[in-house]
C-alpha cells in the first residue's frame, strides 16, 4: 500500500491510496462520515480494475483532517480487536461444545 498526500488545506486532504479498493475507502468513508467534525467523505477510483483510489476529507473549521483520517483509522482498528476477540472466543466456546478440545 502506498499513502501520498496530494493536496491539504485547513479543511480538506485529498490521499491517494494505491493497491487498495472499495473493501477499505467504503469501511473508511463510513467511518469517517461518523465523526461530526467530518464534513464530506468521499472517493473515487476512475477504473475499478486497474485505478487506484483517491480519498477527499473536508473538516469543519479548525479541524485538522488529518487527524481526522487518524481517528477513522483508530475507531476501525479497535473494532477489528473487538470482533478478533469475541471470534476468538466465539470459536474456542464452539470447539469446546463439540469436544474438539
Amino acid at each position: 500500500m502506498e499513502v501520498r498526500i496530494l493536496s491539504k488545506t485547513d479543511t480538506d486532504l485529498k490521499l491517494h491510496i494505491g493497491g487498495e479498493t472499495h473493501s477499505l475507502l467504503n469501511l473508511l468513508k463510513n467511518e469517517l462520515l461518523t465523526n461530526e467534525c467530518v464534513d464530506v467523505a468521499t472517493y473515487d477510483i476512475k477504473h475499478v480494475t486497474i485505478g487506484d483510489p483517491i480519498l477527499f476529507v473536508r473538516t469543519t473549521d479548525n479541524h485538522d483532517p488529518i487527524e481526522a483520517v487518524i481517528e477513522a483509522l483508530e475507531n476501525i482498528n479497535n473494532l477489528c480487536e473487538e470482533f478478533k476477540e469475541a471470534f476468538n472466543n466465539s470459536a474456542r466456546d464452539e470447539i469446546r461444545t463439540r469436544g474438539l478440545l
